[in-house]
């Protein structure tokens, strides 16, 4: 057992680690740093895996966030393939799987997020697939490259697939397995797709969408069990069809790594709570990333921000402050997406909508409209942008600066009024 001491230590090897060792060596050279991960893979971007790299747009050594001589150049330490077992904020220690001691100055909680696990009678059946790690997108393009090659015929070739969830990763994955030749089953719990992002109007023109462009859309239907002889090969839904398939990928959701703080007295919730600087109650502790809920003072919430963008931007936060800054979170939370062949663009919080306004047209064949949802107190808080409305920079701007509604409604849903002077 070896004991270590470092000025920083960052705990999980994801995006939101390597955000913050770039940000810490932005205001500290030499620091003493370690960056300690439980993958065999050195940092990679989580985000291209559902599309772009089963695509082949992007290749394997396109998904690191940074260049392996990076942790040389820059004099951090970085350990692959370790745990973090146990942490003791009051003495400031960190205890791995090896067994080896490691104290700090300031620790970084960046542990991610676990996917949920199907459990319905065949959920353990080969074939059954996950996306989260770089080796399970390799098996699952694996999968894909044997089904066009070897699967069930349909009207465009051979594979077919179906993904179970439909918030943003199993609708990417479902554009992603469709573009590439494969008949796509999309089998959604809730009433439409994306359901944490979107209201009933939006999330019934995703529907329609995806079923224009060729996908079977299931909603309000959970899988009852799965079957096949050896295999999966068949999906049961309740009171519907069987839907034969040559592989199935699950796709319901994560949950926040929080199970170091059991015993500690660091605060969290459904995740960590950290403050406007990423700071958990612990002023030696920060957390960052999809593990983290962070105080946004644009809408007075903690606020989970479980995508690439916000792993990013809350990692290099709190590097930042952790290196002797201040910085504050004012960022506007979102993030894009292409359904098919139609744009998406997300601003601000779901969760803090009271109702929505719908500006534009919502055609599946060429959309172009905002659904522009209004909080209880009048402002903006969030904007869906769709089709050639994603290019328009005051749409934005209206959750940015949470533009005051009042009874100016119907300016808001009439094209010809200009959102700049809302």
């Amino acid at each position: 057992m070896a004991n270590t001491h470092v000025k920083y230590l960052l705990i999980g090897g994801g995006l939101a680690s390597s955000s913050a060792a770039q940000a810490i060596r932005e205001r500290d050279p030499s620091g003493s740093t370690l960056l300690v991960g439980q993958e065999v893979n050195r940092p990679y971007d989580r985000r291209p895996m559902s599309a772009d790299y089963l695509l082949g747009r992007t290749t394997r050594n396109e998904l690191f966030t940074l260049d392996e001589a990076w942790f040389a150049t820059h004099d951090v330490a970085l350990r692959t393939r370790v745990r973090v077992t146990r942490l003791d904020p009051a003495r400031q220690v960190a205890i791995l799987d090896t067994g080896d001691e490691i104290t700090y100055d300031k620790a970084l909680l960046a542990t991610g997020a676990t996917p949920n696990i199907l459990r319905i009678p065949g959920a353990d059946l080969p074939n059954v697939h996950y996306l989260r790690t770089l080796e399970q997108a390799d098996r699952l393009h694996n999968a894909i490259e044997k089904a066009l090659s070897e699967g069930r015929k349909h009207m465009r070739g051979r594979g077919r697939v179906t993904i179970i969830g439909g918030g943003t990763l199993g609708v990417e994955l479902a554009t992603a397995l469709l573009q590439l030749g494969l008949a796509v089953d999309l089998v959604v719990s809730r009433g439409f797709p994306w359901p944490r992002y979107v209201g009933e109007c939006t999330g019934r023109f995703f529907t329609r969408l995806l079923e224009a462009r060729g996908i079977r859309v299931h909603v309000n239907t959970v899988v009852q069990r799965l079957d096949g002889d050896g295999r999966v090969q068949r999906v049961v839904l309740p009171n519907g069809p069987l839907l034969e398939t040559d592989f199935v990928v699950v796709a319901i959701g994560v949950t926040p790594n929080k199970d170091l703080l059991r015993g500690t007295a660091i605060t969290a919730e459904q995740a960590v709570l950290v403050d406007d600087h990423g700071r958990t109650n612990n002023s030696a502790v920060y957390a960052a990333g999809d593990c983290a809920a962070i105080y946004d003072s644009r809408f007075d919430k903690y606020r989970m921000l479980c995508l690439w963008n916000g792993a990013q931007a809350t990692g290099r936060l709190a590097g930042l402050n952790m290196a002797g800054g201040d910085e504050k979170y004012d960022t506007l939370s979102g993030f894009t997406s292409t359904i098919i062949d139609v744009p998406v663009a997300v601003w601000g919080a779901a969760r803090a909508v009271d109702h929505r306004l719908q500006r534009g047209q919502q055609s599946v064949d060429a959309p172009d409209f905002a659904d522009i949802g209004v909080g209880s107190d009048q402002r903006v808080a969030q904007v869906i942008a769709v089709g050639n409305a994603t290019e328009d920079p005051t749409l934005p701007e209206l959750v940015r600066r949470r533009a005051m509604v009042d009874d100016r409604e119907q300016e808001l849903k009439d094209l010809r009024t200009n959102l700049g002077n809302i």
